[in-house]
C-alpha cells in the first residue's frame, strides 16, 4: 500500500516566515544598536584618554593644547551640554600634534586643520570629526557627536564638570599654591588672586624683562638675582594691592622621574631625548628648548640639551658612517673651526686614553649618540666642588654640575677627563668635551638668537667674567685674590669693579648665562679632547678666564698649553650622551 505524504500549508509556510523575519529584524537591530554603543564607548574612551594628556600638558606648559577656536557651537547649546556656570572661555580644537603617546577612534579631521591659524564657520561646516575643549572648564568635547535611538551623545556626561574648575593658570600665568583665581586678564595686566580667607589680595604685574628692581617693592637683597631671573622666566610677578610685598615662583621645579628614556615635547613642538632617571625643568624658558632647556639627574647634577639638526648631515647616511657624520659637523660648524685644531689622540698623558684606537672608539660612540638623539647634554655649571681647592696636590674629590660651587681648578687636560668620567650615570657616558662639540654648541647659541657671532668669536665680555667687565653679583661667593682662592665673600651686593681680576663660584650671576648654561667664557677657561698642531703644547682649553682683558680670550677662542700645565684659571665642563 502507497502511504500518503501531505506537504505543508501555506498558512505554515506564511507563519514560519514572518517568524524569521522577526527574528532577523531583531537581530540587525541588535547588531546596528550594539554598533552605536560601541561607537560611544570608543568616544568616552577618546575623551578620558585625552583629559588625562590634556591635564599633564596643562599643568607642564601653564596652557591647553589648543590654538584654533572653533566657531560654532550652537548645537551643543541646544543640547543642553555646555554648562552656563564653568564652560565659561573660548572652545578650542585639541592640538593633537602636540599631546605624545595619543591613539584615539575619532578626530581624524584635525589632520586637515592643524596647519590653519584660524577656523571660520564656513570651513567647520566640513569638519565635524574633531574634539574640542573649553580653555576655562578643560570640558572636552566631540563635535560630530554620536546618535543613538535619536538622542546625540557630544561628551562623557558622567565626568562633565558642572562646576568652576580651580584654576592653576591664568592665560599661561600661574596662580600661586594657597592662592585662587578671582578676575582681570593678562593683557590688561590685571590679574586679581587672593589667599583661602580673603585677606590678602595679589596683582599680576606684567614684566617681559627686569634688569633691575623696582624702587616700590620690598624684597631681601640676597633674593635679588632670584626675583629677577624669576620675574624674566614667567614674564612677571604678584604685588599686594595693599602694601610692596611681592609673590614670585621658585626656580626649582621639576619633572616626575623619566622611568625609562624617552622623547621631551616642549610646547613648540620641540623634540630632546631624555635619559632613564632624569627630570626636566618645569620653569617657563627652562622648558623649552629654543631657550635652553634644563634636566637634573638622580645626583642633582644639570645639564642643558644642545641640539644637533638632523638636517646638518649630507652626505651620513646612518649612524656607522662616523667620518661622514664628523665631516657634515665639520661643514655645519664651519665658522668656528680651526684648520690648526683637531680631535684626535696624542698621548695617554694628554687626554687618558692609551692610545690612537682607543681614543677614536671613545669619538665614535660620541658621534654616533649625537646622530641618532639629535644632539646631546652640556654641564649647566662649570664642574665644581664642596671646598675650594687651593692647589695639585689636594686630593681630587667628585666633582659637581650645581649652583655656587667653587670651580674645579688646579687640574691638568688628563685629571680633568679623569673626573668627567664620574659623572656617567644610567649608563650614559660623561666627557670632556670633543672640540666639535665646543663648536656646536657655539651654533647652537647662535642659531637659537641669543648671541652673534662676533660675540661669539670676537669679543664675549658683554656675557663673561673678564678682568675688563664690570658687573653686579647677588648671589654665590667671590674672591679678589684668585691666584690662591684663598679669601671667599658673600657676594651680595658686589660690584666687580674693571680692571680687576675675581673670580666667582658657580652660576653666580645671571647675566653670565646664555640659553641656561652659565660661565661658557670668562672665569676659568675649560679643558677639551681637542688637539692642536704643536708638539710641545698639545692640549686645548677653550673660552676665556678671569685673567684675560676684552676681546683677547673669547668664547670661540682656543689656549693651547702643555701637558702638565695646571692653574687656578682652568677647569673643565663635562658633557653626557
Amino acid at each position: 500500500m502507497i502511504k500518503k505524504e501531505k506537504g505543508i500549508s501555506l498558512i505554515s509556510l506564511a507563519i514560519a516566515v514572518a517568524v524569521l523575519l522577526i527574528l532577523t529584524n531583531v537581530i540587525i537591530y541588535n547588531v546596528r544598536d550594539d554598533l552605536k554603543i560601541g561607537n560611544l564607548k570608543e568616544m568616552q574612551n577618546d575623551i578620558q584618554n585625552l583629559r588625562d594628556k590634556v591635564s599633564d600638558y596643562y599643568m607642564q606648559n601653564g596652557q591647553v593644547p589648543a590654538r584654533v577656536e572653533y566657531p560654532n557651537i550652537n548645537h551643543l547649546k541646544e543640547a543642553g551640554v555646555i554648562s552656563e556656570v564653568s564652560d565659561t572661555g573660548r572652545f578650542l580644537v585639541i592640538d593633537l600634534s602636540v599631546i605624545e603617546n595619543l591613539t584615539l577612534n575619532r578626530g581624524a579631521d584635525f589632520e586637515t586643520i592643524k596647519t590653519w591659524d584660524t577656523l571660520t564657520e564656513e570651513q567647520a561646516k566640513n569638519h565635524t570629526d574633531l574634539y574640542i575643549i573649553n580653555e576655562t572648564s578643560h570640558n572636552i568635547f566631540y563635535i560630530a557627536g554620536i546618535t543613538i535611538d535619536n538622542e546625540i551623545f557630544y561628551t562623557d556626561v558622567e565626568d562633565l564638570d558642572t562646576k568652576p574648575v580651580d584654576l592653576r593658570y591664568v592665560e599661561g600665568v600661574k596662580i600661586p599654591e594657597g592662592f585662587h583665581y578671582t578676575g582681570g586678564t593678562k593683557a590688561l595686566g590685571n590679574i586679581f588672586i587672593e589667599n583661602e580667607d580673603g585677606t590678602e589680595t595679589y596683582k599680576w604685574v606684567v614684566k617681559e624683562e627686569m634688569t633691575e628692581i623696582p624702587s616700590d617693592i620690598e624684597i631681601d637683597s640676597n633674593e635679588k638675582e632670584d626675583f629677577i631671573k624669576s620675574v624674566n622666566s614667567y614674564q612677571g610677578y604678584y604685588k599686594n594691592v595693599n602694601n610692596n610685598t611681592v609673590k614670585y615662583f621658585s626656580l626649582q621645579k621639576w619633572s616626575p622621574v623619566y622611568d625609562k628614556e624617552g622623547m621631551y615635547q616642549d610646547k613648540n613642538g620641540d623634540r630632546a631625548y631624555i635619559p632613564k632617571g632624569f627630570q626636566v625643568s618645569e620653569v617657563p624658558e627652562e622648558n623649552v628648548i629654543d631657550k635652553g632647556l634644563v634636566v637634573k639627574d638622580s645626583q642633582n647634577n644639570e645639564w642643558v640639551w644642545i641640539e644637533v639638526p638632523k638636517g646638518i648631515y649630507k652626505t651620513a647616511q646612518s649612524s656607522d658612517d662616523y667620518e661622514k657624520i664628523e665631516k657634515d659637523m665639520q661643514d655645519y660648524v664651519k665658522d668656528y673651526r680651526d684648520e690648526n685644531a683637531s680631535d684626535t689622540w696624542y698621548s695617554e698623558e694628554q687626554h687618558g686614553f692609551n692610545n690612537e684606537i682607543e681614543y677614536n672608539n671613545w669619538k665614535n660612540s660620541m658621534l654616533k649618540s649625537v646622530y641618532e638623539k639629535g644632539g646631546f647634554y652640556i654641564g649647566r655649571y662649570e664642574a665644581g666642588t664642596e671646598t675650594q681647592r687651593t692647589s695639585e696636590a689636594e686630593e681630587m674629590t667628585n666633582p659637581l654640575i650645581q649652583r655656587d660651587k667653587f670651580p674645579y681648578t688646579f687640574v691638568t687636560c688628563y685629571q680633568a677627563q679623569t673626573l668627567a668620567k664620574r659623572l656617567a650615570t644610567e649608563e650614559k657616558t660623561s666627557s670632556l668635551m670633543f672640540g666639535i662639540q665646543w663648536d656646536l654648541v657655539l651654533k647652537f647659541i647662535e642659531t637659537k638668537g641669543a648671541k652673534t657671532q662676533v660675540e661669539l668669536k670676537e669679543n664675549s665680555t658683554s656675557f663673561g667674567n673678564y678682568n675688563t667687565t664690570t658687573f653686579e653679583v647677588n648671589r654665590g661667593k667671590y674672591t679678589q685674590e684668585p691666584t690662591n682662592a684663598s679669601s671667599w665673600n658673600i657676594a651680595n651686593n658686589y660690584t666687580k669693579p674693571n680692571g680687576t681680576s675675581v673670580l666667582l663660584t658657580t652660576g653666580a650671576t645671571n647675566r653670565n648665562s646664555v640659553l641656561g648654561i652659565y660661565d661658557l667664557t670668562g672665569n676659568i677657561s675649560e679643558w677639551t679632547l681637542e688637539s692642536n698642531n704643536s708638539i710641545e703644547s698639545p692640549c686645548t682649553s677653550r673660552g676665556g678666564s678671569f685673567e684675560d682683558k676684552e676681546g683677547d680670550m673669547p668664547m670661540a677662542s682656543r689656549y693651547n698649553t702643555t701637558i702638565s700645565h695646571f692653574d687656578n684659571g682652568i677647569g673643565f665642563r663635562p658633557v653626557l650622551w
